[in-house]
Parts: structure tokens; sequence; C-alpha cells
């Protein structure tokens, strides 16, 4: 008389799991971007400051000592935004001319003219969300001979 057909569907049981796994992968994919998007930034930043110290350093090679100033403040990071410079990433840069072979730091050009050891630092504090309280620094270091 009556038939009762099987009915095929997902229990409960199933739908929670599927909903669990799917609910991991979506949390695991935006955390690895939350992570992504800080690494890059850290990178802009390091990049930016490679430059500044790398440009520098080029400037004291070819005009040592009429440009050195230690302790100059860097924009690293402008985030264009001219009427708010609070949120922008800013840095000192310290330029370091020495005597490689003593180590004592030059003030003016040596007489006679002798192997000089040139170093630009540039020091700063991320921007980066998880790195906020790190301070962070790039180095480039050059021999200059007469």
């Amino acid at each position: 008389m009556f038939q009762f057909r099987k009915k095929r569907g997902f229990t409960v049981v199933e739908a929670m799991a599927a909903s669990a796994i799917a609910s991991l992968a979506i949390l695991s994919t935006l955390s690895l971007l939350g992570f992504i998007r800080m690494h890059n930034e850290l990178e802009q930043e390091r990049t930016r400051a490679h430059q500044i110290v790398c440009q520098a350093l080029e400037v004291e090679r070819y005009r040592l000592f009429t440009w050195t100033k230690s302790d100059s403040e860097q924009t690293i990071w402008d985030n264009g935004t001219p009427q708010d410079p609070s949120d922008d990433t800013v840095g000192t840069l310290e330029v370091v001319v020495s005597d490689p072979s003593t180590g004592q730091v030059l003030t003016q050009a040596p007489n006679p003219a002798r192997l000089l050891m040139i170093e630009a630092t540039l020091t700063w504090q991320s921007r980066a969300s998880r790195v906020s309280d790190k301070i962070m620094r790039e180095s480039v270091m050059t021999y200059k001979a007469p």
C-alpha cells in the first residue's frame, strides 16, 4: 500500500561539521591575509629606508664632510595626508665617517687623505600593527679611498 521512500539529504550533524570546517578555512585565510598585509607594510618600510640610506651614502661619498648631518629626521612612509603628518612613519638618519684602522669617528677630512669607512643608519619605529613596538634599523656601509 504505502511505500516509504528513503529521502536522501544531510543530517544536522553533517551540516554542522561542514559549517565548522568552512568557518575554520575562512578564519585561517583571513588570518593569513592579515599576516601578509603586515609583512608587506614592513617590507615597504625597509625598502624605503634602504633607499634613503643608500642615497645618503652616495651623497656622502662624493661630498665628503660638506653634507654630513647626523640625526636628521627622514620621512620613510608618507600616508598622503598633508594636514596630518602625525600618521607618517619618520626615522632618524645618522651618517658616520670613521677611520677603519683605528675606528675613530672623523668630523673633518683627514690630512693626508687615507681610506675612510662611511656608514649610514636609519632608525625608525615600524607602523606595521603587530610589530609597532619594535625599533627597526637599516644600515649601509662603504669605504672611500682617496
